[in-house]
C-alpha cells in the first residue's frame, strides 16, 4: 500500500503532466465501460418499452455528465477521479422500471440525485467512509476485480488462439516497456480478431446523438419504488467500493465534495433520462495505477482524458455502441481482465500484507464475491461490513489477550 497522495498546493499544467500512457489508459477505461455496463441500458429500454431515441439519450446524458464531473473533480483534487453511472442501479431498473411512466422515473432520478447530495453533507457518513482500514479497502477492490480476471480466463477457454495471443503480448511487452503492455493487448486483440475472422464489420455512420429532454413528474410511488432503492444502491454499490479503490491506489479525496458533485451532475443527467451518476470503482483502477502514469501525482491526467473521451463517445453514442459490436466478446473480456491484472495483484498484496493470521480481508473477499444481496443491498457493502466486524472482533480479542497476559505476569 502506498502512502496517500495529496494534491499539490502548486497548480500543475495539464499538458505538461500528461503522457501518451495517460491518454491510452483513459481510452481503455472508456472502451471497457462502453462495451460492458453501458449496453445494459438496452435491456431496460426493451422491458420498459422505451424508444431507441430515449435509450440513446440515456447514454448521451451518462457520457456527457460523467465526463464533465470526472474532469472537474480530477482537476480540483489533482487525483484520478472517474465518474460513471450506477451499474447496480441499471440492473435494478430492469425489473423496477416497467409499469412506471418514464416522466415519473425521471422525477425519481432527480430525487435520488438530491438525496446523494444530502448524503455528501452528512459529516458522520463521510468520516466513516474515510475511516475504512486500508487493507480492507484493498480486499474490497480485489473482490471487485477478480471476476474480470475470471472472465478473461473463461474467454481463453472459448477462444484460446485470440486470448492466448493477447496474453502473450501483454507479458512480452511488459518486460520491455510496462506502460505500453495494455496498448499491445488492444492492438493484438484487434489484429487477431480480424485474422481469425472473429469480428463482424458493419457499415458505421457518424451521427450526433440528439438528447431527449423529459419534463419530470414527481410521485410518491416512484420515490418509494425507484428513488430510495437507487440511492441506496449508488451508495453501497458504487461510492463505498469507489472510495476503497482510490484508497488502495494511494488517493484519499474528501468524500463530501465527491458525493455532492455527483449529486449535482445527476440532476442534469436526469433531465435527459439518465439515473444516478456515481464514483467509478472498477474502471478507476485503470486510470489510477502505474500503467496510467509513472508519477502518482500526475495520474489525474488519465482520468481527465477518460472524461474527455467519454464526452466524445456520448456525442456519437449510437456510432460507438455499434463499434463496440465489431470485436468479439472474448476480446473485450480479455482486454478488461488483462488491463486490470496489475491492480488485482497490488490489491491482493495490500489486503494480506502486514496482517498475518487475520481473517478480516478474506471475509471481505468471500462475502463480496458471493453476490449476496440481503435487503436488496449490494454484496460489496455487506462484504466491507463483514470484514469490519471481523476486524473489530480480532482487535478486541487481541486486547483481551494482552490484558490477560499482563494480569498473569502481575
Amino acid at each position: 500500500m502506498t502512502a496517500p497522495v495529496l494534491a499539490s498546493p502548486a497548480p500543475r499544467h495539464f499538458w505538461r503532466d500528461t503522457q501518451p500512457s495517460a491518454v491510452l489508459a483513459g481510452l481503455i477505461a472508456v472502451i471497457i465501460g462502453w462495451a460492458g455496463p453501458n449496453v445494459l441500458v438496452y435491456s431496460v429500454a426493451q422491458v420498459a418499452h422505451l424508444s431507441d431515441a430515449t435509450a440513446m439519450s440515456w447514454l448521451w446524458a451518462h457520457a456527457i455528465f460523467t465526463g464533465l464531473v470526472g474532469i472537474f473533480l480530477s482537476l480540483r483534487t489533482r487525483m484520478p477521479i472517474l465518474s460513471t453511472w450506477s451499474t447496480p442501479g441499471i440492473a435494478f431498473l430492469v425489473t423496477a422500471l416497467p409499469g412506471i411512466p418514464f416522466p415519473e422515473a425521471v422525477g425519481a432520478f432527480i430525487t435520488s440525485g438530491v438525496l446523494v447530495f444530502i448524503l455528501g453533507t452528512f459529516g458522520p457518513l463521510t468520516r466513516a467512509l474515510g475511516a475504512i482500514p486500508p487493507h480492507l479497502a484493498a480486499a474490497l477492490n480485489a473482490a471487485i476485480l477478480l471476476p474480470f480476471g475470471f472472465g478473461a480466463a473463461q474467454a481463453f477457454g472459448v477462444q484460446p488462439a485470440l486470448v492466448g495471443a493477447m496474453i502473450v503480448a501483454y507479458f512480452v511487452i511488459r518486460q520491455l516497456s510496462p506502460r505500453w503492455a495494455v496498448a499491445a493487448v488492444l492492438v493484438v486483440g484487434v489484429a487477431a480478431s480480424a485474422g481469425l475472422g472473429l469480428w463482424h464489420p458493419a457499415p458505421i455512420s457518424f451521427a450526433l446523438t440528439q438528447p431527449q429532454f423529459v419534463l419530470p413528474v414527481f410521485s410518491l410511488h416512484a420515490t418509494v419504488n425507484l428513488a430510495l432503492p437507487l440511492t441506496l444502491l449508488a451508495f453501497t454499490g458504487q461510492f463505498v467500493p469507489g472510495f476503497g479503490v482510490l484508497k488502495t491506489n494511494g488517493y484519499e479525496p474528501a468524500p463530501g465534495p465527491v458525493l455532492r458533485s455527483c449529486g449535482v451532475a445527476s440532476l442534469g443527467a436526469a433531465l435527459a433520462g439518465c439515473h444516478n451518476l456515481t464514483l467509478g470503482a472498477l474502471l478507476a483502477n485503470i486510470v489510477s495505477g502505474p500503467e496510467a502514469h509513472p508519477d502518482p501525482q500526475r495520474r489525474y491526467t488519465a482520468a481527465i482524458w477518460a472524461g474527455g473521451i467519454n464526452i466524445l463517445f456520448g456525442l456519437f453514442a449510437g456510432t460507438f455502441v455499434h463499434l463496440m459490436g465489431i470485436l468479439p466478446g472474448e476480446a473485450l473480456a480479455a482486454l478488461a481482465g488483462i488491463a486490470l491484472l496489475g491492480a488485482m495483484g497490488s490489491s491482493l498484496q495490500g489486503a494480506f500484507q502486514g496482517q498475518p493470521g487475520s481473517l478480516a480481508a478474506p471475509m471481505v473477499i468471500l462475502v463480496t464475491l458471493s453476490g449476496v444481496t440481503p435487503l436488496g443491498i449490494g454484496a460489496a457493502f455487506w462484504g466491507i461490513l463483514a470484514g469490519l466486524a471481523v476486524y473489530v472482533a480480532e482487535r478486541r480479542g487481541q486486547g483481551w489477550g494482552r490484558a490477560r497476559a499482563a494480569q498473569a505476569k502481575g
